[in-house]
Formats: structure tokens, C-alpha cells, sequence
């Protein structure tokens, strides 16, 4: 059997504290170079005034020594800060994926790459249009725009690049609202596995020696279901998530748990994801598509 995902007592990528430790960690990262860039900016203004006073010019060398600084540090700023939101959100795919294969949680958090706001999306963690545009971005710029140098068409086109680049490293209301989102995100993980309120309760259903149910209610998270088909059920040509129902409702009528009970109550309302031995994981967003 497969090594499942346990809700406790897990180390590294197999826990969601690990993720949003690292998570913490990257934002004060990019927090301090903020600062770094914030602080070159000032020495830039007061040195600039400084020769204005006593009628001299800033000197190439001089200017292009501070604002090297200061654009590095926002640049980098940037890429840590989209760094971090994507840790904070494949946090939640712990979380989502409890009771599955550990292989699976490793396949598709790779399988995210650095697709932001698919892992939103998979969370069902709201986003308004500024916030999924600026995960857009950040998806693209951990990628490519703050790690490697432009591949410009001609020389127009290398300088709108490069403008476009620095205009949005440097505009504080982006990097404030990417910091913002995060705090957001936070606490909206700090709930995805439960509240007073809201308790989560997860289980896991063996079918035959190779097939398995796992699913996961409350929390921040709506109802999530995993299915593996046994090697009968997909020779037979009924591996659907039908079939998997009517077993369930067939064992509710001769032996029900208080788990069983809640996946058959749940169940039309639920997320579906089907075990692929190669893709790891396809979702179906519920059991009537």
C-alpha cells in the first residue's frame, strides 16, 4: 500500500507548517530588501538636493551607483515576495490532498510550476481582479522577468521591456498589495484544516487491494474527494465515479460510520480528483459533470 498523507506528524513537504514557515521566512526577505531599496532612494534624493544647493550636477558614476542598488534590491524584492505567496499557497495543497499518496502531493505541486493562480483557484481562495492580475504577474516574474535578462525583438522593443520591468519592481502599491494578499492568504490557511466553528473531518475508504476513496470536509475548503479505481473496476470499463457511489450507498445500508454517513451526505457537493498512475491527479469540479 502506498504510503498515505497523515493529518499529523508529518516533516518537510508532507507538512503545512514546514511550508508556511519557509513562507514567513521569504517574505521577511523581501521585506528587508524593500527596505534596502526604500532607504537608496532617500540617500539618492538627499545627495541630489545636497548638489543642487551648491549648484553641481550628480555625476553618472555616482547616480548609477545608488539606483544599481536600489533597483537590485527591488527586483529581488519582487521575486521573493512572489516566492512566498506561492509557498503559502501550496501549503493548502497539503492540506487539500490529506489521506492521498505522499507521490501524489509530490506530483502536483510540480505540476503547479509557478501557476499562482491556479493554486488560488484549486484552493477556492477568493481573489479580486487587482489580486489574480498581480498573481499573473508574479507567476511570470519568478519565471523569467526578475531572474534573466529581457529577449528583446530590436532595440524599441528592448527598452519598453526594460521600462515596463522597472515600472512595476518600484511601484510600492504593487509590492504593498502582494504583501497584503499574503497576510490574507495566511490566515485563510491558518482555517483550511478547521475552526471551533467549522471542523474538518477526513477519512479513507479502501476499494479491493488497489483502489481507494479519500475525502475531506469543512474547514476553508469545500468538500474534496479522491478517488482511485480498483484494477477490476477500470478491466469491467465501470470506473466512474458512479460506480464508486452506489458502493458507498450499498455499505451505508449494511454498515454505516459516522465517515461513510458524511461522504454520502456530501457527496454531490464535492470536488473529484481521479488518480492517474501518470498524471497524478484530473479534477473534476463535481460528480454530476
Amino acid at each position: 500500500m502506498e504510503t498515505p498523507l497523515k493529518s499529523s506528524g508529518e516533516k518537510g513537504i508532507f507538512n503545512k507548517y514546514d511550508w508556511v514557515k519557509e513562507a514567513d521566512g521569504k517574505l521577511i526577505s523581501a521585506k528587508l530588501l524593500r527596505e534596502c531599496a526604500l532607504k537608496k532612494q532617500l540617500e539618492f534624493d538627499t545627495l541630489k538636493n545636497k548638489k543642487k544647493i551648491n549648484g553641481q550636477k550628480l555625476t553618472s558614476k555616482e547616480a548609477f551607483e545608488i539606483i544599481n542598488v536600489r533597483e537590485s534590491a527591488n527586483k529581488s524584492s519582487v521575486l521573493i515576495l512572489g516566492y512566498a505567496i506561492e509557498l503559502l499557497l501550496k501549503s493548502g495543497i497539503v492540506s487539500l490532498l490529506i489521506n492521498a499518496p505522499k507521490k501524489l502531493l509530490e506530483k502536483k505541486v510540480k505540476s503547479y510550476s509557478h501557476n499562482l493562480v491556479n493554486i488560488a483557484l484549486d484552493l477556492h481562495f477568493p481573489l479580486s481582479n487587482k489580486e489574480r492580475h498581480l498573481l499573473e504577474i508574479l507567476g511570470s516574474y519568478i519565471i523569467r522577468e526578475t531572474r534573466y535578462p529581457v529577449i528583446p525583438s530590436s532595440t524599441n522593443d528592448y527598452c519598453e521591456q526594460v521600462n515596463n520591468i522597472t515600472e512595476f519592481i518600484s511601484s510600492e502599491t504593487n509590492f504593498v498589495l502582494g504583501v497584503q494578499l499574503f497576510e490574507r492568504l495566511r490566515g485563510f490557511i491558518k482555517d483550511i484544516d478547521g475552526t471551533p466553528d467549522n471542523i474538518k473531518f477526513s477519512s479513507r475508504m479502501e476499494m479491493e487491494e488497489n483502489g481507494y476513496i479519500t475525502f475531506r470536509i469543512g474547514g476553508r475548503l469545500p468538500p474534496v474527494f479522491i478517488v482511485k479505481f480498483c484494477q477490476t473496476q477500470i478491466s469491467a470499463g465501470i470506473a466512474t465515479i458512479e460506480t464508486v457511489k452506489s458502493l458507498l450507498i450499498e455499505k451505508n445500508k449494511v454498515n454505516k460510520s459516522i465517515h461513510s454517513n458524511l461522504m454520502e451526505k456530501y457527496w454531490d457537493k464535492a470536488i473529484f480528483y481521479i488518480v492517474d498512475d501518470k498524471k497524478g491527479l484530473t479534477n473534476r469540479r463535481n460528480c454530476q459533470k
